[in-house]
């Protein structure tokens, strides 16, 4: 990031009763364009599990079935529409578990992650295409990691909660854009 788009202090720090567990592919750590890095700057209550190393898996604790419903939001075939009344079947606060990466990389996660396996899987329906510009989306209404978990928040949470994330997501991206014709300028 250019120092004079840096956005680090415009984002807005967000305080949940739900806790956002992020697996984070490896190779995506270091990637400017990844909204998870994002989400876990603006939500209080969140942590990232990196994926992709050599004998390496989640630990119970990331979990934390004890103390949460873990829910798995990734648009599987067994996947359940993410709905108030579908909330209402659980009586703890939701550990809402994101895998990050390509589509082809969070499709694994699932079945690779033993600790996955008997977790119920979510999915939001958007209606409207994604606003990401940093990336394609391989689907029509494909999202990115952020919006993702603002709209899946907005629904356990609150719709303020939503609007703040995305209001995050649009100082991150438009600082990025910012970013790239920076560079673009210096290149020709």
């Amino acid at each position: 990031m250019h120092q004079d788009n840096c956005f680090c202090s415009q984002i807005k720090k967000i305080k949940l009763k739900t806790k956002v567990s992020i697996i984070l592919f490896k190779k995506e750590k270091f990637l400017p364009s990844n909204t998870a890095h994002l989400s876990l700057k603006s939500l209080l209550n969140s942590e990232c599990f990196e994926r992709g190393h050599k004998d390496s898996s989640l630990e119970e604790s990331f979990i934390n079935s004890k103390e949460y419903q873990p829910l798995l939001l990734f648009p599987s075939e067994d996947s359940i529409e993410l709905t108030d009344s579908y909330l209402d079947q659980f009586d703890k606060e939701i550990n809402l578990i994101v895998p990050d990466g390509t589509w082809r990389q969070a499709k694994k996660v699932h079945r690779r992650e033993p600790l996955l396996a008997d977790i119920p899987h979510i999915k939001i329906t958007p209606t409207q295409r994604s606003k990401y510009l940093l990336r394609r989306q391989k689907f029509e209404y494909g999202l990115c990691t952020h919006e993702a978990i603002a709209l899946a928040l907005g629904i356990i949470e609150s719709q303020n909660i939503k609007d703040n994330l995305l209001a995050n997501f649009s100082t991150f991206q438009d600082a990025h854009l910012k970013n790239r014709t920076i560079y673009q300028k210096e290149i020709t």
